[in-house]
């Protein structure tokens, strides 16, 4: 390992445990956070060999690197140091600031909504800085200010794929209670559906084998038909696809009255649609979204985050074309700006939408449909979202 590979590896285990490692006696605690975490022992001697406290010719194993590797969220050492993510340079006072705001204490976890507000900036400075994010994820997914108003507000869809999930993990293993383990789980399903990871197999044995609460909210609730929708649907497992879209509906149908933000928003209905358009069931899609319009406001009682009725239009006007309804599809794309769709799922909606306008236009060798292919694979390769190269090709 060359020294540009050490200074990577350090630098990325500083930003996993969240301090910089400027003394030998450091070492000790940032050896116990890694079996905290890892559940496997790397002793202090070993960490101040990497980072040079201690010079000799003993050289570190290359299971002490997998399971570095393991600690900064990647499969392999390999991946680790094939990561070339560069992102904006970092100052020590954005990440002061960052700490400062979410060591406010809120007088209200559940819903604030200056907090809620403020919040939302700092997560678009955070999403589009991927340095000044390594260096406070740690801080953040141990914070019970951040872990709702950073991780749980702002799942960050559009990143899960590309190196958000290794933040997701952090708040995962932080954060123990039951609808935040369903919550995580689900979104890392997704990630691995969505790049065509193997790994989702094993992760639906896991969500599966979550107790789940009879309150809980839509959102993750939602989460977990979609992610045995989607799993049944890529296994081509008929009988289990089936039964999981007949529950669901099912579900839908028993709208949850005992908080008052369920029915300004159709939460679950909004997921369970998308995943219906993703699988391409537009009859199932066209039902949910029925459900979904009988129960809630138009006219939210609370604010509800720009993007969210602009993201519901745009999955009803794919549900249209797959309804092969393409006048009235095309009419509800006229009036829905992309970028007004929620800045954390983004590039996801916008990959739909572009599938979709690709299939509409008639000649394949003219200007504006290699344009628009050319864009899709542009965000593909962005997201690492290659699940929709399949609907690519079918457009095709």
């Amino acid at each position: 390992m060359d020294s540009d590979q050490f200074q990577k590896l350090r630098n990325k285990i500083q930003s996993t445990y969240g301090e910089e490692i400027l003394f030998s006696k450091d070492c000790i605690p940032l050896s116990e956070d890694l079996f905290s975490r890892i559940k496997s022992k790397i002793s202090p001697q070993t960490l101040r060999r990497l980072f040079g406290f201690i010079k000799d010719e003993i050289k570190i194993s290359n299971t002490s690197l997998q399971l570095l590797s393991n600690y900064c969220g990647y499969e392999n050492y390999n991946d680790l140091i094939n990561d070339n993510t560069i992102g904006k340079a970092v100052s020590d006072s954005d990440v002061k600031y960052i700490k400062l705001f979410f060591s406010i204490t809120t007088s209200n976890l559940g819903f604030d909504e200056n907090y809620h507000n403020a919040s939302k900036n700092i997560s678009k400075l955070l999403f589009s800085n991927s340095n000044l994010l390594n260096k406070t994820s740690t801080f953040l997914s141990k914070n019970p200010a951040a872990q709702v108003y950073f991780f749980e507000r702002f799942p960050y869809l559009d990143g899960i794929c590309s190196g958000y999930e290794i933040h997701l993990k952090k708040y995962l293993f932080e954060k123990r209670n039951q609808e935040a383990q369903l919550f995580g789980n689900c979104l890392l399903y997704l990630s691995y559906a969505l790049s065509n990871n193997s790994k989702r197999k094993s992760q639906i044995k896991l969500i599966n084998s979550l107790p789940i609460k009879d309150k809980i909210h839509p959102f993750p609730f939602a989460r977990m038909f979609a992610s045995n929708i989607m799993e049944n649907y890529l296994n081509k497992n008929v009988e289990e696809l089936e039964y999981w879209i007949s529950y669901c509906l099912k579900e839908a149908n028993k709208p949850d009255k005992s908080k008052k933000e369920y029915i300004n928003f159709p939460y679950f209905q909004f997921i369970i649609a998308d995943v219906f358009n993703l699988i391409q069931r537009p009859h199932e899609a066209e039902e949910i979204l029925r459900i979904g319009e009988l129960d809630y406001k138009r006219i939210p009682d609370t604010t509800l985050d720009e993007g969210y009725i602009e993201a519901l239009d745009l999955i009803k006007a794919i549900n249209l074309f797959q309804l092969g309804k393409i006048s009235e599809c095309k009419r509800m794309f006229k009036r829905i700006n992309s970028k007004d769709i929620i800045f954390v799922m983004h590039d996801y909606f916008l990959i739909q939408r572009l599938i979709v306008e690709l299939s509409l236009i008639k000649s394949k060798t003219s200007a504006k449909y290699l344009a628009i292919n050319n864009q899709l694979l542009n965000l593909i390769e962005k997201t690492n979202f290659t699940f929709f190269l399949d609907k690519i090709n079918k457009s095709n």
